[in-house]
């Protein structure tokens, strides 16, 4: 009890220290940011009895992929797109066992909220899309297998949330919103505008993303499954 109440203040401690980085040095960001992910794949450890191995796995693709984005953003623009949708297929992987337990049906899929968060997702998301491709000319089969991918997750994460009464299924939507935000932020700082606000808040809220995806991922075979029909 007290090592996982031990990671827990670790993360903490890293979370932020990374910020204080991002904030007033960015320069030595890269040195800060993978402890992050390596407290994360300690918590995951420290409070899981029944651990998915998988879930370090996708981490420390994240803690290439970040290292990769630190370092040069374009030069590795198609290895860093690569590794991130096989990221996020590893997770709709992860979460298959909750889509097992809620059971897709047809009908839940087709539920109002889904559709018109799902429609303006996939809108800002082709939106995006179209601003960043006439940037990447020579590496759009990477960009759109990633947008896929990470469409997917989403639908996935909020299928989730929209389909079970716990309160376990709330941090996947906080997830799912923050990686929404940071993938966004990301490009359109890294390829159009460099502002350093925007900096911050990205590393910020993917901290809080990443944070609330390892947490459901440890209290996941809590979840229950809503069986009251949405309009």
């Amino acid at each position: 009890m007290k090592i996982a109440r031990f990671t827990y203040h670790l993360f903490y401690t890293t979370g932020f220290l990374t910020m204080l980085a991002a904030i007033f040095a960015q320069d030595i960001l890269i040195y800060f940011k993978p402890f992050v992910i390596i407290t994360l794949g300690l918590l995951y450890l420290a409070n899981t009895e029944n651990k998915n191995y998988v879930v370090l796995t996708s981490l420390f693709l994240l803690l290439i992929c970040e290292i990769l984005f630190l370092q040069d953003y374009l030069g590795n623009f198609e290895i860093l797109h690569v590794l991130l949708s096989i990221y996020y297929a590893l997770n709709i992987g992860l979460l298959w066992k909750s889509l097992q337990l809620i059971k897709i049906k047809l009908k839940k899929i087709f539920t109002l909220q889904l559709l018109i968060s799902m429609a303006l997702i996939i809108y800002v998301l082709y939106s995006v899309a179209q601003l960043i491709l006439p940037r990447v000319d020579d590496h759009h089969v990477v960009l759109i297998m990633l947008i896929f991918f990470f469409s997917l997750f989403i639908g996935v994460c909020y299928y989730i949330y929209l389909n079970s009464k716990t309160i376990i299924s709330y941090s996947l939507m906080v997830a799912a919103s923050c990686f929404l935000i940071v993938n966004i932020l990301a490009a359109l700082n890294r390829l159009y505008v460099s502002i350093e606000v925007f900096s911050i808040i990205n590393n910020l809220l993917q901290i809080f993303g990443q944070f609330f995806l390892v947490k459901f991922f440890i209290d996941q075979h809590k979840l229950l499954p809503n069986e009251e029909d949405y309009f």
